[in-house]
């Protein structure tokens, strides 16, 4: 369930091991998140309007380390909390080869594109910004971005 701890996340105002620090929703950091394409499997806790939550498997349009954009067949309202898991690849620890390495994290749609829930419309691109990610998946995160980046 979003924000019961279950997916090890930290709420606002705490500072992850890597220093940053939670302050209004975002990141308190020098600099705009760089953001990536990326297709990746995205598990979603999609809100049900009788308190259940559905699971959904989608893919990711692009990433950074402050939110995801991906393809849903379903309509999700701005504001909606989610509760996301993904699997990245890294860098292997011995600096060769590569590894999978999990993402949990909590985050709000901020966009719905189409913007309203329309009966022909088969797939919306969906924009969340994350609110909580726990300390091991924002470093597994940035890693899979630089990986991403070097070109590698």
């Amino acid at each position: 369930m979003v924000g019961d701890g279950s997916l090890g996340v930290y709420p606002l105002g705490t500072r992850s091991e890597q220093g940053g620090v939670r302050v209004n929703g975002g990141w308190d950091e020098k600099r705009r998140a760089r953001r990536v394409d990326a297709n990746l499997n995205l598990e979603v806790q999609i809100p049900q309007g009788d308190g259940s939550l559905e699971t959904a498997n989608l893919e990711t349009i692009n990433i950074s380390s402050s939110g995801v954009y991906f393809r849903s067949d379903k309509f999700l309202e701005p504001m909606t909390k989610l509760a996301m898991r993904l699997d990245v690849t890294v860098p292997g620890t011995s600096g060769e080869g590569t590894a999978r390495a999990p993402v949990a994290c909590e985050g709000i749609v901020v966009r719905t594109d189409p913007d309203v829930e329309r009966s022909d419309c088969e797939q919306y691109e969906t924009a969340v910004f994350f609110t909580n990610i726990s300390p091991e998946g924002l470093t597994n995160l940035e890693r899979h971005i630089a990986y991403l980046l070097d070109g590698d």
